[in-house]
């Protein structure tokens, strides 16, 4: 397995800082979740007329990017459905001139629909979103995430895609166990089989009494390994099942800031890792 990490942490450095601290800290690879304050990297000269720059970049520092975090969403409503598939145009092109495999997409929140509605639409975003992926080499990967962190929902939209060639699964450990209360054998028997990429997270339930009457759970995100999450057993299922793919720590400090630095959440996790290898 090879680690990882997304810019979502590390938001205030620049392309240099990122190389030098992803080796420093352990790194193969660089999942990039916007750059600086942008979040849409069509925007960045660094990922458009640059893109060919930033890849010499990346790879002279022994990086490559693991992939590319879009924020399309797989279920959104029909005003905006035409506008996640154009971003996904726009990421996969990225992709392509980066050398990334992929391109993360949401679940999406399905407001107010049922599943039994959300199926067919989210089916029809897979198959076109994998469509364009997979004339460009790549794949579109989507994440446990929203309303979709119950991996049985999240399989019956690849079912009624039809599982379309160029598009996968995105596993963030967290969600479904921490979301759905998903025991992580079930989850991964589930959707093992598709699993191209994972994200790395850690958190503390707050709230264990009222998710034990059946409320919704509380949590808040912690530094890897200071949780109650399973993150041992969690590698040890992609270990035994010959998994080689990029495992991520994706370090929400963008959306709380009141979590440490990258500084110190990237060497944390990759000494996690190390000692699960």
């Amino acid at each position: 397995m090879k680690l990882a990490f997304t810019t979502l942490g590390c938001q205030e450095w620049d392309l240099a800082e990122i190389l030098l601290k992803g080796k420093q800290y352990g790194y193969a690879g660089v999942d990039f979740r916007g750059y600086r304050d942008e979040l849409d990297l069509w925007k960045c000269p660094e990922f458009r007329a640059g893109a060919g720059e930033t890849r010499r970049r990346i790879e002279d520092a022994g990086l490559a990017v693991s992939c590319l975090g879009s924020g399309a969403r797989m279920y959104a409503p029909p005003e905006a459905r035409a506008g996640f598939l154009e971003e996904v145009r726009h990421f996969t092109e990225i992709a392509v001139s980066l050398g990334a495999p992929g391109v993360r997409v949401f679940g999406g929140g399905l407001g107010g629909a049922t599943f039994e509605e959300a199926l067919p639409v989210a089916a029809a975003f897979l198959q076109a979103a994998a469509a364009i992926a997979r004339d460009a080499g790549v794949e579109v990967l989507v994440e446990t995430h929203d309303d979709w962190v119950d991996t049985n929902w999240l399989l019956a939209a690849f079912e009624a895609a039809g599982f379309p060639s160029g598009a996968n699964i995105l596993w963030d450990v967290h969600h479904p166990y921490r979301l759905a209360d998903e025991d992580p054998d079930e989850t991964w028997r589930r959707i093992g089989p598709f699993v191209r990429y994972t994200h790395w997270k850690d958190s503390v339930l707050d709230n264990p009494a009222d998710v034990a009457e059946g409320r919704p759970p509380k949590y808040h995100l912690v530094l890897p390994g200071d949780g109650d999450l399973p993150l041992a057993r969690f590698h040890e299922l992609l270990d035994d099942s010959g998994y080689a793919g990029w495992c991520a720590l994706e370090w929400e400090r963008k959306w709380h800031p009141e979590l440490p630095s990258a500084d110190v959440a990237l060497p944390r996790f990759a000494e996690m890792m190390r000692r699960f290898s």
